[in-house]
């Protein structure tokens, strides 16, 4: 073999770390990049009316985009020149699952939801649930917002709840210490 095709120690785990890196920042934009990529919808029937800028989904209704995957009984897309800006869903439930940037993924599910795609935000209303990780938040409306990770339940006019089913209820599990994982 010539000396141009070997490399040293060194620069094999040069190599080896901008590999591994370009793969992890590879994944990363990944899912920054759901939006950028492809949707592919199923559904039993469709309607388009294409003056209007509404498509009209029925039965079984799955979306995927990317890491994101929007499911429900009837979706309709609101597009505008030719570019959607809001989906609504309605399931007994409707779900909406993604990864994020970290291959973490998060679920959604309440009987209707709005995602307004410019501001990339989810808005549950109905039995809205939330999961990330092992945490779980509850409440009549959860809007997420799917870019800044930000979460915010209840009633957005700050009124109290009149009963239990409207107070919002969240589950926060503690982090693994990862230190205590390791062995020395």
């Amino acid at each position: 073999m010539s000396k141009g095709y070997m490399l040293s120690k060194n620069n094999r785990v040069k190599l080896l770390l901008f590999v591994l890196v370009n793969l992890f920042i590879n994944n990363a934009v990944a899912r920054e990049a759901d939006g950028n990529l492809p949707m592919n919808i199923e559904a039993d029937r469709m309607v388009i009316n294409e003056k209007k800028g509404l498509s009209r989904y029925l039965g079984h209704v799955r979306i995927s985009q990317g890491s994101r995957i929007i499911s429900g009984d009837s979706i309709i897309i609101h597009s505008k020149n030719d570019k959607v800006n809001k989906v609504v869903i309605k399931g007994k439930p409707a779900s909406f699952i993604q990864l994020n940037d970290n291959n973490e993924q998060t679920h959604a599910s309440s009987l209707e939801m709005i995602y307004l795609v410019d501001k990339e935000i989810l808005i549950m209303q109905q039995q809205a649930v939330l999961k990330q990780k092992d945490n779980v938040f509850k409440s009549e409306r959860i809007s997420y917002n799917t870019a800044k990770d930000i979460i915010s339940a209840g009633d957005p006019s700050g009124a109290p709840a009149d009963n239990e089913s409207q107070r919002v209820k969240i589950t926060l599990h503690p982090q693994k210490d990862q230190s205590k994982d390791k062995t020395p």
